[in-house]
């Protein structure tokens, strides 16, 4: 009866685990849900036309790239992962008020670029929390922690967040949606505080025995990298232009809306279901190799120009194309970087897919403009490549403990 007893704290310990780490990851990916559909409409009520916004836009990517590096380097070093991600989160609260009372294109793109620094790193750090839960458990022969689960319920908050949003957001004016922004930010910010609160955090790198040693794969890492980066940057021309090429089609806002929503649902369940139904951690070469081949099929499809049926087909593809290429490198990463590099290995990964989803997305702004839909084949030829060396790599990478 006593051992009976001590197990079933165990397990409340483990529960209570993963329900402050699932808080965690709904915190942190919450603003992307008011984000998403709000930002560009607050920017146009600045007065900023399609140039500005773009230039805007497109500015981010580079401050991403530079604070994820700095922000997952410093914490792995240091062991304070959860006072740095508390304090980017803050930051970007702050930097969406401060925004506020910005007028002009330079005042706007200065805030832009402050809150893309400060952003940026925090869900890569969240990942990086939530990884080491994991690696510790395992280590220990506690029961498992499973990552695609805990993230699942970033995608949920995503979700949620959008739907929840879109009265107030009809409410009031589109010049103080940047208000909105900020008090989600500032809430997501508070809770993820109190979400880290007693977790269980890594040591300091330079107290780690493995602190000084270098990647015994680093080939293989870098594989892993190019092709989590190719496969994600093929969705550069849907997320620039497929809205604006259903809506020109004649479909109205509901049906982007709906389609965009099916898409996420579908991530949601891939999440939620990868370890049950793919094998989890144990398969995560061949999540990546599999949204590189779902990517292919995806943007062959859009290439057609399909009705509303293929559109849904398209879309039902997205929790392959892009949630398994979240998924795989995370795991794959976290095996060949290292105990001491779990933060700074996920940012390595959020820095290469930033800057490379820029690039493509500058194609992509010249492909659709001169050929239209078609221009989704070369987005099928990345992902394909990307596919390809996920199946290659998958013959030499270390086997799974």
């Amino acid at each position: 009866m006593q051992t009976l007893r001590n197990a079933d704290a165990a397990l409340t310990q483990e529960q209570r685990e993963e329900l402050r780490l699932s808080a965690l990851t709904f915190s942190t990916y919450a603003v992307v849900g008011v984000q998403l559909p709000f930002f560009p409409l607050w920017l146009a009520s600045r007065g900023l036309g399609s140039d500005a916004i773009g230039l805007v836009v497109g500015a981010q990517p580079i401050f991403r790239v530079l604070s994820t590096l700095f922000a997952t380097h410093y914490a792995d070093r240091g062991g304070r992962h959860a006072t740095t991600l508390t304090l980017f989160a803050l930051g970007a609260g702050l930097a969406y008020g401060l925004m506020g009372f910005a007028h002009g294109l330079v005042p706007i793109l200065c805030g832009a670029c402050l809150l893309a620094f400060a952003q940026a790193p925090v869900t890569t750090l969240a990942d990086g929390v939530v990884m080491g839960a994991a690696r510790r458990r395992r280590n220990a022969g506690r029961p498992p922690l499973h990552f695609s689960f805990v993230r699942g319920w970033g995608s949920v908050s995503i979700l949620a967040v959008m739907l929840a949003s879109g009265p107030v957001a009809r409410a009031i004016p589109n010049s103080q949606l940047v208000w909105l922004l900020s008090g989600v930010s500032l809430a997501a910010a508070l809770s993820a505080f109190f979400s880290l609160r007693g977790a269980e955090l890594p040591p300091p790198a330079a107290h780690h025995p493995e602190a000084h040693l270098k990647l015994a794969h680093p080939w293989l890492a870098l594989g892993v990298l190019v092709s989590a980066a190719l496969i994600q940057s093929s969705h550069a021309m849907a997320f620039a232009f497929a809205s604006l090429h259903w809506k020109a089609s004649g479909h109205d806002e509901n049906f982007v809306s709906l389609a965009w929503a099916a898409a996420l649902v579908t991530e949601i369940g891939f999440f939620l279901g990868a370890r049950r139904w793919l094998g989890g951690e144990a398969r995560a070469a061949t999540h990546l190799a599999l949204g590189g081949f779902a990517g292919v099929a995806r943007w062959l499809l859009m290439a057609c120009d399909p009705g509303v049926v293929g559109i849904m087909a398209a879309q039902a593809l997205h929790g392959l194309s892009c949630a398994a290429v979240q998924l795989g490198p995370a795991y794959l990463l976290a095996r060949l970087c290292g105990a001491t590099r779990l933060a700074q290995a996920q940012g390595w990964l959020a820095a290469g897919n930033a800057a490379s989803l820029a690039l493509a997305t500058f194609a992509s702004g010249s492909l659709y403009t001169h050929h239209g839909e078609r221009g989704y084949v070369v987005m099928a030829a990345m992902a394909a490549v990307g596919g390809a060396l996920a199946f290659l790599l998958s013959r030499f990478l270390p086997a799974h403990h």
